[in-house]
C-alpha cells in the first residue's frame, strides 16, 4: 500500500511537467526498487517458528495468560498478532510494543498484540484474559503480519490452530480451609467442637487426671514429666459417605457478586462451595460423591476415597450451567436411591422453593430422609435482601422504591415460611449467602459427621 502511493506521489508531477518525465521514471525505477529489496529482507510469515502455550485451566473469574513465542523473523521487525478468543473471555491486558497495557487504556478496538523481533529474530507476545463463564473453550486461528525495515511493505499469514483450556471453579477459600481442617481450628467456621472419650477416636490433646477416667488413657510419660496424673484425650473420628446433590434448574441461574466473582451465579457458587466441602471430607478419609440434576440427573459420581476423587468430581461437574428448566427434587432422590443404597449424609445445595412447589420439596425431603441424613442448603439471594431492607442503590426496573421495596418483604417472608416448614418437617436447613456458603457447609457437616447436628 504504501509503496504505490509513494509511486503516485513522484507520477504526479510529470502530467504537468513534461521534462521532468525522465525523472520521474528514474525515481519510479529506484522506489521499485527499494521495494523489492524491502520485499526480500521481510521474511515470509508462512516460515516463522511460532509457539503458543495456555495453562490447561484457571479458576473462574481468574486470569488466563497466553504467550506466542515468535522465531525466525528479521531483527527489528515489526511483528503484528490477532488471536481469535472466546467471547467469555474478556481482554485484560496485552502488549503494545515492550509494554503491558490494560485493555481499558489501549486504542478502542484493539485487538493486536504488537513488538519486535530482537536481536536473534525472535519475538514474545503475552495476553491476559479475564474468564468469566466455566466449561471448556479454546483460542483459535492467529493471524501474523510482519511489516518490512523501511516500512515499504506488509506481508502475512494465516495460521489454523486451537489451543484449548478448562475454566473451573475458582475454589476461592480453599486452602485456608484446608489449612483449618488441618489444623482443627474449627472454631473458625463457626463449629461447635464435639469430644467423646474413649471408642474408635483420634488424639486431641491431653488433660489432668479425674476420677472415673478409664485407666487406658493415661500417659505415663506426660505424667512423670509433669508431676500429676495426665490422660490423653481424644475426639471421635469416623469416616463416613457424603453426598452432594447440586440443583442445576432454573434457581439456580441468579447471579449477585461484586469484584472478581461478578456475575456468578449461584451455581458457580454451589459448585465452588461443594468443592472445597469434598475436599475438606476427602482429607478427612470419608467417602465422597455427587449428584447433579436439574429435571432429571446431569452428572453422577459414586462415592469414593482418595485424592483422585476431588478430580473426578472437578471434571465431572465443572462444565456444568444452570438451565431454565424446573429441578425434580422426587426424581433426583429416587436415582440417588437407585444407585447408591448405604446410607449418607446428603447434602442438597439449592434454594427454597416458592410457595406452590414447597410443599412437594417437603415431601421429597421426608421420603429421602428415612434413609439418609439430609442437610439442604438454601441458597439466598443477597439482592433481595438488599431491596426488603430498602439497601438498593439503584433500580432498572420502572417502579418506585416504596413498591420494589414491599414486593421484596413479601418474597422474603414467603422464603422464611418455606424454610421454617421444611425445617419443621425435621430436615437440617441452612441459609447462607451463597458468596459465604462454604464455611456453613463445612461446619454442618462436621457436626454432622461427629454426630451433634
Amino acid at each position: 500500500m504504501w509503496a504505490a502511493c509513494g509511486l503516485a506521489a513522484v507520477s504526479v508531477p510529470s502530467a504537468f511537467a513534461p521534462a521532468w518525465t525522465s525523472l520521474v521514471w528514474v525515481l519510479d525505477v529506484a522506489l521499485l526498487a527499494l521495494v523489492a529489496v524491502d520485499w526480500r529482507r521481510t521474511p515470509d510469515p508462512a516460515g516463522l517458528e511460532v509457539e503458543r502455550r495456555v495453562p490447561p485451566t484457571v479458576g473462574l473469574g481468574g486470569e488466563l495468560t497466553r504467550e506466542v513465542s515468535i522465531a525466525g523473523a528479521r531483527a527489528g521487525a515489526a511483528v503484528e498478532l490477532f488471536e481469535e478468543y472466546p467471547e467469555h473471555a474478556v481482554l485484560a491486558r496485552h502488549t503494545i510494543g515492550d509494554r503491558s497495557v490494560d485493555a481499558e487504556a489501549a486504542h478502542e478496538g484493539e485487538r493486536a498484540d504488537t513488538g519486535r523481533a530482537d536481536e536473534l529474530g525472535s519475538c514474545r507476545l503475552a495476553r491476559t484474559y479475564t474468564l468469566t463463564r466455566r466449561g471448556r473453550f479454546a483460542l483459535g486461528d492467529l493471524r501474523i503480519r510482519l511489516s518490512s525495515p523501511l516500512g515499504l511493505v506488509t506481508r502475512q499469514v494465516r495460521l489454523a490452530g486451537s489451543s484449548e483450556f478448562s475454566v473451573e471453579p475458582a475454589l476461592l477459600n480453599l486452602r485456608r480451609h484446608l489449612a483449618l481442617a488441618a489444623s482443627e481450628r474449627w472454631q473458625d467456621l463457626g463449629v461447635r467442637r464435639v469430644r467423646r472419650y474413649g471408642g474408635r477416636t483420634e488424639f486431641e490433646s491431653l488433660r489432668d487426671y479425674v476420677v472415673g477416667d478409664d485407666l487406658r488413657t493415661v500417659d505415663w510419660k506426660a505424667t512423670a514429666k509433669r508431676g500429676k496424673t495426665t490422660v490423653r484425650q481424644y475426639q471421635e473420628e469416623r469416616g463416613q459417605e457424603l453426598i452432594l446433590m447440586i440443583d442445576c434448574g432454573r434457581r439456580m441461574r441468579a447471579t449477585a457478586a461484586h469484584g472478581r466473582a461478578a456475575g456468578w451465579s449461584k451455581l458457580d457458587w454451589a459448585l465452588d462451595a461443594g468443592l472445597q466441602l469434598a475436599a475438606i471430607a476427602l482429607q478427612r478419609g470419608d467417602r465422597v460423591g455427587a449428584l447433579a440434576f436439574d429435571s432429571d440427573v446431569r452428572a453422577w459420581v459414586a462415592p469414593a476415597r482418595g485424592a483422585l476423587q476431588l478430580a473426578r468430581l472437578r471434571e465431572s461437574l465443572f462444565a456444568l450451567l444452570p438451565t431454565s428448566t424446573e429441578p425434580d427434587f422426587a426424581r433426583a432422590l429416587r436415582v440417588l436411591a437407585a444407585r447408591h443404597r448405604r446410607r449418607a449424609l446428603v447434602l442438597i445445595l439449592s434454594d427454597v422453593a416458592d410457595n406452590w412447589t414447597v410443599e412437594h420439596q417437603r415431601r421429597a425431603f421426608a421420603s429421602a430422609a428415612r434413609r439418609h441424613r439430609l442437610i439442604f442448603a438454601a441458597l439466598d439471594d443477597p439482592s433481595l435482601r438488599a431491596a426488603a431492607a430498602g439497601e438498593l442503590e439503584r433500580s432498572d426496573l420502572e417502579v418506585s422504591p416504596a413498591a420494589l421495596r414491599a414486593a421484596s418483604m413479601e418474597l422474603v417472608e414467603d422464603r422464611r415460611r418455606a424454610l421454617a416448614d421444611l425445617r419443621a418437617g425435621g430436615i437440617r436447613v441452612l441459609n447462607p449467602v451463597p458468596a459465604e456458603a462454604a464455611g456453613p457447609l463445612i461446619a454442618a457437616w462436621l457436626e454432622a459427621r461427629r454426630g451433634a447436628g
